[in-house]
């Protein structure tokens, strides 16, 4: 029987994957970094206009036997995933938000209401760490969560991303429209100002939060992913780990309970 495992993450705007092959992925977190090498065999992404391929493209590391996930995406893009999934006989699992999981325990109210990607990106930080931990997802929303070194997710916060950002500006200033420049100290031209701006907002709210954190102790380690994360973190004033994979971590170690 094959032991290799679909994950996704579907998110606001893309599909994320990675196909793992279960027994030797345990303490493997750290390797979704890394080019495509077992046990994380591949992974990827793809908006969902343009999922067509990937069937064939999971088949090419042998039958699937499992697939799990998480989703925030709208109904579509979700019935666009199953479709494919279907196509390939594979009935996914998606995981949702719990009271506790995985060392992490969920102290939003309610706690079903976190989103799915939140949560699997918070279980995938506590298995990289046990110190407090800033879990910072920059995509479509800027999602920064607070996990204390107990493994207790108290809380975090929601603003459009930097993205979206951009968008408004564009959508609401009729001499400004949408920019993209450099980050710069003191920009000196529009397309700089609105870059370093944006930027300026997002990292604020990241270091704003990170003060909140290291009041209570020691300074919190800090987890970047999503699609702008390496943008934020070469503008934040203290160092931060860039994760891409980090929710799809998180469904690994989600679904390990379901074998």
């Amino acid at each position: 029987m094959s032991t290799r495992v679909l994950l996704l993450d579907a998110g606001n705007t893309r599909l994320k994957w990675a196909v793992v092959e279960w027994g030797s992925a345990e303490g493997g977190a750290s390797e979704l970094n890394a080019p495509a090498t077992a046990p994380w065999l591949a992974q990827g992404a793809a908006h969902y206009d343009a999922l067509e391929s990937l069937s064939a493209h999971w088949q090419q590391w042998g039958a699937l036997s499992a697939c799990h996930g998480v989703s925030v995406a709208g109904d579509s893009a979700n019935a666009a995933v199953q479709k494919l999934l279907a196509s390939i006989t594979l009935a996914p699992q998606w995981h949702l938000a719990s009271a506790a999981a995985c060392g992490v325990e969920n102290r939003y109210q309610p706690s079903a209401s976190l989103g799915a990607d939140r949560w699997a990106a918070l279980i995938g930080a506590r298995q990289r760490t046990h110190e407090a931990c800033l879990v910072v997802s920059a995509g479509t929303a800027l999602t920064i969560d607070v996990l204390n070194a107990d493994g207790q997710f108290v809380g975090g916060v929601i603003i459009p991303g930097l993205y979206k950002m951009r968008q408004a500006l564009a959508h609401s200033t009729a001499l400004v429209g949408e920019q993209y420049g450099t980050l710069r100290e003191f920009p000196d031209n529009t397309a700089d100002a609105v870059e370093t701006g944006l930027v300026m907002a997002l990292t604020g709210a990241i270091e704003k939060m990170n003060l909140r954190l290291a009041q209570g102790g020691a300074p919190a380690h800090c987890l970047l992913t999503g699609g702008d994360a390496a943008v934020l973190q070469t503008a934040l004033s203290f160092p931060a780990e860039v994760a891409p994979g980090l929710v799809l971590e998180g469904v690994y170690h989600l679904a390990k309970g379901f074998k």
